[in-house]
């Protein structure tokens, strides 16, 4: 497997992106270069992997009985700074070598269909990331003090994740029934009258950039909670943003999720044409029917925050969007707080009762 690293243009120590600085920086001397700067000195390095990609020639190794499984779903790769041989999973697309650290792009995971068309860079630091992760917990009231150590913080990780972005001109119509309900009173009777109505409304609704996680697996919820991304800050894909974070390919392609996207679409059309239903007291829609007039797909990789972390023996997944800020967590729950909130609830709401009643006896 060809791997890539970046390295500075004035010492040769590995390059990577900054979060903060927004450029390409050297831990070693401190440098720091744009990506115009990096293309004048590399040239079109992405083309050149493309093509070398290409070119790779795979030859199947000899796998030891009852291995086949893992073999099929690894992939070993030299490191080119230390030279030691790390093994990854198959959708990995850039990380760190294990033994000196450094950033390591694995060069055909992102190259010919696999190449995505654009990328949003990271724009939130990971002390920012972290900083950001407390306060979330600030705000959950019934936390174990001691769920989170150091340690597990340090597994927080920038990832790119892949996403499928769909451009969809849908036209569709939504039938629902409503209501106009009027009342009012002569003498000691009250009248009610119900008007129902047939309404409908349709057109046609243009959707763009719509987000699509290309990646399968316990990650995909937590992918769709942390959107929506700054479409504006997109730039052309190039492999030098991955370096110095951790990276995964797409593993669906458009027929994998074609379903999912035209079912989540058909919902968000249902709230727009249903909106545009004023001046009733009751909506119950009865049907939509939405086609598909044009359709464009583009592959994009997006930032995220990740962090697995493991307490009293269960598994938890916090993330939170690289570039918004937005966070998505499945943290734990201390039950002896939460019973002991109860309990100081029970003995408020019965003190307040037995008050009331003592007021009005």
């Amino acid at each position: 497997m060809e791997t890539i690293a970046y390295k500075c243009i004035n010492c040769s120590g590995p390059l990577q992106y900054n979060a903060q600085k927004l450029k390409f920086y050297c831990e070693y001397c401190r440098s720091a270069f744009t990506e115009d700067e990096l293309k004048a000195h590399f040239g079109s390095l992405d083309d050149q992997l493309n093509q070398a990609a290409q070119n790779e020639d795979v030859t199947p190794q000899d796998v030891p009985e009852g291995f086949e499984d893992f073999a099929s779903n690894t992939v070993m790769y030299t490191c080119e700074n230390c030279g030691a041989e790390i093994i990854t999973d198959k959708t990995t697309a850039a990380t760190f070598c294990v033994y000196c650290h450094s950033p390591v792009v694995l060069s055909n995971r992102l190259t010919g269909a696999f190449k995505p068309t654009k990328v949003i860079p990271f724009k939130i630091a990971e002390q920012d990331a972290q900083d950001k992760f407390f306060a979330f917990c600030k705000k959950k009231h019934f936390l174990p003090k001691d769920f989170i150590s150091g340690a597990q913080l340090e597994k927080m990780r920038g990832v790119y994740y892949p996403y499928w972005m769909v451009d969809s001109t849908k036209n569709g119509h939504l039938y629902a029934t409503t209501t106009k309900i009027r009342t009012w009173v002569v003498g000691d009777d009250e009248y009610t009258e119900t008007k129902t109505y047939r309404v409908k409304r349709g057109g046609i609704i243009d959707f763009k950039g719509f987000p699509h996680p290309a990646l399968r697996g316990e990650h995909s919820k937590a992918l769709k909670y942390v959107n929506p991304y700054d479409d504006n800050e997109f730039r052309p894909f190039t492999m030098a943003y991955l370096s110095g974070f951790l990276a995964e390919k797409r593993d669906t392609e458009r027929q994998d999720v074609q379903a999912e996207v035209d079912a989540e679409l058909k919902q968000y059309a249902e709230k727009i044409y249903k909106n545009t239903i004023q001046g009733y007291d009751t909506i119950r829609v009865d049907n939509v029917d939405v086609k598909t007039l044009k359709e464009n797909w583009q592959y994009a990789m997006m930032p995220v925050w990740m962090m697995n972390f493991n307490y009293n023996g269960k598994s938890y997944l916090y993330a939170m969007n690289g570039q918004t800020g937005k966070n998505y967590g499945e943290l734990p729950i201390n039950k002896g707080k939460l019973a002991v909130f109860g309990i100081i609830l029970f003995l408020i709401i019965a003190l307040l009762c037995g008050l009331g009643g003592y007021l009005l006896s």
